[in-house]
């Protein structure tokens, strides 16, 4: 695909290039940032059967606090534009040195739950 100089000027503020991922791609993108989420929301019956009556209040306590989050997220993408991730808005609002701990910190978390997914997956195959 060639770029011509009207795509050249359409380019956004950050640089971005409009119709660069065909359909397929912005699909495939799509689908690899929510993986991690529909994995343990997909074995909820499975969690429930297995832990008993109280699974219920661990699963509300979490989504409140989920919600507070996503709250906080809305006001600031509201706010400020920026094709980065919580990072850009932890550093604009907290400074660099806790949008680097924010960074690191989801690195470690999306390392750390890879593992228990794994296990449950194996669990639920019955390996």
């Amino acid at each position: 695909m060639t770029i011509t100089d009207e795509t050249r000027h359409k380019r956004s503020a950050h640089g971005l290039k409009p119709n660069c991922l065909s359909f397929g791609e912005v699909l495939a993108q799509s689908f690899a940032v929510i993986a991690p989420t529909t994995i343990p929301a997909s074995n909820i019956g499975l969690i429930v059967a297995l832990s008993g009556n109280g699974t219920w209040l661990s699963f509300v306590i979490g989504l409140i606090g989920l919600v507070l989050v996503s709250i906080n997220i809305n006001q600031f993408a509201s706010r400020s534009a920026s094709l980065g991730s919580l990072y850009s808005y932890i550093s604009k609002g907290l400074g660099p040195t806790a949008g680097v701990i924010c960074g690191w910190s989801l690195v470690l978390a999306y390392l750390f739950t890879g593992m228990p997914v794994l296990c449950g997956f194996a669990n639920f195959a019955q390996w």
